[in-house]
């Protein structure tokens, strides 16, 4: 496996592309900055807000595996403890029934990391 940083273009908007999700995690605060990664077919979305860090990946076609997701996990951040990160398998139903509105993606994975 081979995590690719992709570059972001210039009128790229997360809020665009994410839009429900975004708006789930971040609602009307800002974000610092945002990274994109590929990993295969899998997108890998890096967003690091005022209080937490998130890593969104996705799928259009088929579900994450857990080997990909602990694969993006060392990769992003290989000094933490799992223990201590929310990895949350269920996040695209709960956006799903949040916003009442179905999400284009076939699987979404959210792991949250708490700023000090």
């Amino acid at each position: 496996m081979k995590l690719i940083e992709n570059p972001i273009r210039l009128n790229f908007s997360l809020h665009k592309s994410l839009p429900y999700t975004m708006r789930y995690l971040y609602g009307k605060s800002n974000v610092k900055t945002f990274r994109l990664y590929t990993l295969g077919s899998v997108h890998v979305y890096s967003i690091e807000g005022f209080d937490r860090l998130d890593i969104v990946m996705t799928h259009d076609h088929r579900n994450i595996k857990q080997d990909e997701i602990d694969f993006v996990r060392e990769a992003l951040l290989p000094s933490d403890d799992p223990s201590t990160l929310k990895i949350s398998h269920t996040a695209k139903n709960q956006i799903e029934g949040d916003v009442h509105k179905k999400i284009r993606v076939k699987d979404l994975v959210i792991i949250e990391k708490p700023l000090k």
